[in-house]
């Protein structure tokens, strides 16, 4: 039998020091993950759209991503003036990540175009030659995305066309179908443009979590909820319909169930809907929200915690949805500062934070505490935006 030598223990030792020091230094940089935010910057001067990529160190403080903002090429929709004439900005999807979180799009409402990036490893955005793509329709304001839905490597975006741009001449809102390849190019589906009644600017696409090829649709004007098919081709067929009392702006979908939680502005309701296997949609429940005009929701990944923005209150409110269908009211907050507009509201890929959009060109930074519920403890971050933008839709993204 050999025995190590006293010589040769201490080089052992140093060794395994060495490689433990490297372990707990050098490997958490590599291995760390940025948590990201992407927001519509929603500029209305001519071509100067961008979108605004942000990243949290972990304990909220938002820094830009080197290069930031990104240059889409495309135009955002303006308003009036008046904040009560709106329809334009009641939408939510205005940007879509593919699920392996390398391509971005997101609308130009204004250009009637969608821009589509590259998203890079460290979080910056390139361009995808041929952008921005025209959208099939006026005013493109929400987006949704299905993963190789199409076969061979073929994915599926629809784009829904609001028709509700205060500038530009009412023609007929529709939803239309692309083909996206493997490089994130997408092409138009030939006779895919399904063509809604005039005025009901519809206001999100909703992809359920296994759909193969099926999508929920809300349209705000026309105070409905739809459910459509597609074929490999991208022909929309319509499956289900059912009508809202009030207006729905935007709703988020139960991460593991079929249910649907839905913001009625103009009522200050939520509504809770489900859909059956075959996508047939029904309505469960309708509670009051404490919030003024509630347009905006998400909700975490467990399914337990529901969150809305409300936009004339500039208020959150948080329920729990742990029985799915019976949200309990848990906490309403109003966000700081002297007259907040909440919007688009989405949790961290951490869920240790809750962004909350305004329309005052800021973004809250809420903490989130092990209950769910939130408390709002820095500034809200700047996002440097041109005086009366009105920013448009947000997605969180872990690289």
């Amino acid at each position: 039998m050999k025995f190590a030598t006293t010589s040769s223990i201490p080089a052992r030792v140093a060794l395994f020091l060495a490689l433990a020091l490297w372990l707990l230094g050098s490997a958490p940089d590599a291995l760390a993950r940025r948590n990201l935010v992407y927001i519509n910057g929603n500029i209305t001067t001519s071509g100067q759209n961008v979108v605004i990529a942000l990243q949290n160190d972990g304990a909220g403080n938002m820094t830009p991503v080197p290069g930031s903002p990104f240059a889409t090429g495309g135009t955002g929709v303006a308003g009036t003036g008046d904040p009560l004439e709106d329809a334009q900005w009641d939408s939510d999807g205005e940007l879509a990540v593919n699920s392996t979180a390398t391509l971005l799009y997101v609308v130009n409402g204004h250009s009637n175009d969608f821009s589509a990036f590259n998203l890079n490893a460290d979080g910056t955005l390139t361009l995808i030659p041929g952008s921005p793509f025209p959208s099939g329709g006026t005013q493109p304001a929400s987006i949704g995305y299905l993963d190789g839905a199409a076969g061979n490597g073929i994915s599926t975006m629809v784009v829904a066309n609001k028709d509700s741009d205060p500038f530009q001449t009412p023609t007929a809102p529709n939803y239309t179908t692309f083909q996206v390849d493997a490089t994130g190019v997408p092409t138009m589906n030939p006779g895919s443009t399904l063509t809604l009644p005039t005025g009901t600017s519809p206001s999100q696409i909703l992809i359920p979590k296994k759909a193969r090829r099926e999508i929920l649709a809300i349209q705000f004007l026309g105070k409905n909820v739809s459910s459509y098919s597609l074929t490999r081709r991208g022909i929309i067929t319509s499956t289900s319909s059912l009508d809202i009392v009030g207006t729905p702006v935007g709703g988020v979908l139960h991460p593991t169930l079929r249910n649907l939680y839905l913001t009625v502005a103009s009522k200050d309701r939520l509504s809770v809907l489900t859909y059956d296997q075959d996508f047939n949609l029904s309505l469960l429940k309708t509670l009051s929200s404490p919030g003024d005009a509630p347009c905006w929701a998400t909700t975490n990944k467990a399914g337990t915690r529901l969150y809305t923005g409300e936009t004339l209150s500039g208020s959150v409110t948080i329920y729990d949805i742990t029985d799915a269908s019976s949200p309990v009211q848990l906490q309403h907050l109003v966000l700081s500062g002297a007259m907040p507009f909440a919007t688009h509201t989405h949790l961290d890929v951490t869920e240790k934070f809750l962004y909350v959009l305004d329309r005052q060109g800021v973004l809250h930074v809420l903490d989130v505490a092990a209950d769910g519920t939130v408390s709002e403890t820095r500034e809200p971050f700047n996002l440097g935006l041109p005086i009366g933008t009105v920013p448009l839709g947000v997605v969180v993204v872990s690289k």
